[in-house]
């Protein structure tokens, strides 16, 4: 199974660059030491043949001399292997030799290992390499101004040599030190990568529903920002947990009765002998079931409405529309309970940015709970109007009103009025302040301006009014 180890990643990058960089630069360098090598190896080759040359014209001048050419030959017999090489950590002594001829081409002085090579072409000169007898050989050859030949070599076995020193003097501190730099990078990110470990530590102790931060004091720049979305995403966790408990104790809680009920009446339907009876127990098991399905549309409203504005994003939204769509939907409950309705609004429109599910379900369940406690033949009135940078919503009924001392109770869920009698589940209006809250504003339970009734009031931040083309 392949591991993604973030530990082993880093470790392997840092590694490969090092490889990338050290082996070009350690290839590089051998490579300009070789030539500067060479270079110097054929400048004291070239050294040592213009200096035989001039030994041998001002140790012997008589080339016709049998007698002095031989001793000559001794001589430079004899003084074969004083050239040394040396090279650290060793010495290398390299194997030499040299040939000599007069202005005829005759070969007057040589040494024993390049004594049969044969004598050099027509304008042969510098360097060159050779084979001789089995072995390679790097030549010199020249014409002094005392018109002699000289060539002078060294074999090449020499220089392989010293080239392997360099090879090995440039590849040893690499196989040694890139083991050595690999352990070290490995202990570099582990110990880098401490920060993490001790986030996991932190994460793996956290206990279960704990909504405190993960401090990011001490923590590197890097970590930061990873820490703080972090940070956001538990917040938002424990919040969904939070609605989804609470979502399934509404449930548990509020659907019990209605379902209860609506057995009951099935069942004496199935027991009734009289087929009034039985009308009349299954009219009253439907009604249970609108109950239950209202209740059941209500719940499900606030936990879209938590749910949602996390992952829905704000877009301009005019309540002047958004009101009259609502008030357009609920018509036919407005003629049947012969409410006289009017909805008002000092701009053509006025938008905020919001979530237009949310305030949907907001004016919907206003005008609902208006409707619902407005006697038959009553007056329900809805203004938007701007007041500086607010939208304000009116809401106004001619219903019986929440005494004062019962207003912030009218906000929990489930909570009624303990003098009505109108059906419902106390959820209206924790809806809508659950969308308030959603979009930063208030809500406020006032006493309608006649003496009787309730005018809830909502403010919300507006954007700023279209500008108007003065021309027009």
């Amino acid at each position: 199974m392949r591991s993604d180890s973030l530990r082993r990643r880093l470790t392997w990058l840092i590694i490969a660059v090092q490889v990338v960089v050290l082996i070009p630069l350690g290839a590089i360098s051998y490579h300009r030491e070789r030539q500067e090598m060479i270079k110097l190896l054929d400048g004291r080759l070239a050294q040592a043949g213009r200096t035989l040359g001039t030994l041998i014209a001002y140790g012997h001048r008589d080339y016709t001399d049998n007698d002095a050419k031989r001793a000559l030959e001794l001589a430079t017999d004899a003084q074969r292997g004083t050239v040394v090489v040396a090279v650290h950590p060793r010495n290398y002594e390299p194997e030499v030799g040299f040939q000599a001829y007069d202005p005829r081409g005759t070969l007057i002085a040589a040494t024993a290992n390049l004594a049969d090579l044969p004598p050099p072409g027509r304008g042969e000169h510098g360097f060159s390499d050779i084979e001789h007898n089995g072995s390679q050989w790097r030549l010199f050859t020249l014409t002094n101004r005392f018109n002699l030949t000289i060539r002078i070599g060294e074999r090449a076995e020499n220089r392989y040599d010293i080239t392997q020193g360099l090879i090995l003097e440039h590849a040893l501190p690499l196989l040694i030190g890139l083991p050595l730099l690999a352990i070290l990078a490995g202990l570099a990110v582990k110990q880098g990568l401490r920060p993490l470990d001790a986030l996991t530590q932190v994460l793996a102790e956290r206990a279960p529903r704990s909504r405190k931060p993960v401090s990011i004091q001490r923590s590197p720049d890097e970590i930061k920002p990873l820490i703080v979305t972090l940070n956001q995403q538990l917040e938002r966790l424990e919040d969904a947990l939070e609605r989804e408990h609470r979502f399934a104790g509404d449930v548990a809680h509020e659907l019990r009765t209605p379902l209860a009920a609506t057995l009951i009446h099935l069942e004496s339907a199935l027991i009734a002998e009289d087929t009034s009876e039985t009308k009349l127990m299954l009219e009253k098991a439907r009604r249970s079931l609108g109950r239950l399905g209202r209740r059941i549309e209500q719940i499900l409203a606030i936990a879209r409405l938590e749910a949602g504005a996390a992952v829905e994003q704000r877009i301009p939204i005019d309540l002047v529309t958004l009101a009259t769509e609502v008030v357009e939907e609920l018509a036919p409950i407005i003629a049947e309970k012969d409410i006289s309705l009017s909805l008002s609004h000092d701009e053509p429109s006025i938008d905020v940015a919001g979530h237009e599910v949310a305030l949907t379900a907001m004016f919907r369940n206003l005008l609902e709970n208006a409707l619902r406690y407005t006697p038959e033949r009553s007056r329900v009135d809805i203004a938007v109007r701007r007041l500086g940078t607010q939208a304000v919503v009116d809401v106004c009924d001619d219903g019986p009103g929440i005494p004062p001392d019962r207003r912030n109770a009218a906000f929990h869920r489930f909570q009624r009025g303990v003098d009505t009698k109108e059906p419902g589940y106390g959820l209206g209006l924790s809806i809508v302040q659950r969308a308030v809250e959603l979009h930063e504003g208030t809500i406020e339970l006032l006493e309608a301006p006649s003496g009787q009734g309730l005018l809830v009031r909502i403010r919300l931040d507006a954007l700023a009014a279209p500008a108007i083309d003065a021309d027009r």
